[in-house]
């Protein structure tokens, strides 16, 4: 069963409560748990996408949201990037929700569901990377694009002529 919401959710308790603690943190804890949130929305409809055995609606390539021109102008906060600093400031509490999300990454069932939506990868790879040092577990790793170097000289003898800049078609 998986219960990305459960372990999101109390994160986002666990960030109140340290936000209610020292109040120079104020401002970055609340943007950080309002974007977990939306991790945590977003992946709860990837969930019922994968139970229903559908798959998101996709936009076309270069369409904007309709709320994306108001967002775009909005000053989104700059959050830190150094790995774990989550961890650094709420303590031993993300710490544990960070090894709950890596338990739960390593079970078959979470691995079927990052097979079949791998959004969810990319929804996950930041949240890791603010909980923990570790490298990222294998399921959630990006996938490594293989770009095969055509061999030019197949190419060329398929062609029967070689272009190349200045240099005219040749017969030869």
């Amino acid at each position: 069963m998986l219960n990305f919401s459960a372990i999101l959710s109390d994160l986002q308790a666990a960030i109140a409560v340290r936000t209610a603690r020292d109040r120079r943190l104020t401002v970055l804890l609340v943007a950080m748990w309002a974007r977990i949130g939306r991790m945590r929305t977003r992946l709860e409809r990837l969930v019922a996408h994968w139970r229903a055995g559908t798959r998101p609606v996709s936009r076309m390539p270069g369409t904007p949201r309709p709320a994306a021109q108001a967002r775009a102008k909005a000053v989104r906060p700059i959050y830190p990037i150094a790995p774990a600093w989550l961890v650094r400031r709420l303590g031993y509490d993300a710490a544990a929700f960070g090894l709950q999300l890596r338990h739960l990454l390593a079970q078959d069932e979470c691995a079927e569901f990052l097979a079949a939506m791998p959004q969810a990868g990319r929804i996950l790879r930041p949240l890791l990377r603010l909980l923990s040092t570790d490298p990222l577990p294998e399921v959630i790793c990006k996938a490594k694009s293989v770009f095969i170097r055509p061999v030019v000289a197949a190419m060329a003898a398929m062609a029967e002529c070689v272009v190349a800049p200045g240099l005219l078609f040749s017969d030869d």
